[in-house]
């Protein structure tokens, strides 16, 4: 049986997306102002995405000691 190596791309981006989601709306329930949640859900999803490494390399199988 082949084993297919799967894309740790796409689970960033899952992870990426679901803090900036986290983000938005939190800063939007605080501050009300539609902008300031925008820049928020950019910046924190842009440090999720970053951040998701860590994911990837557990699910790769990788941070198993």
């Amino acid at each position: 049986m082949s084993t297919r190596t799967p894309s740790y791309r796409t689970l960033r981006l899952l992870c990426g997306n679901a803090v900036g989601m986290v983000a938005f709306l939190s800063a939007y329930v605080v501050a009300r102002d539609p902008i300031v949640a925008l820049a928020a859900g950019l910046v924190v999803g842009g440090i999720g995405y970053t951040a998701s490494v860590v994911v990837v390399e557990y699910a790769a199988g990788e941070g198993k000691d």
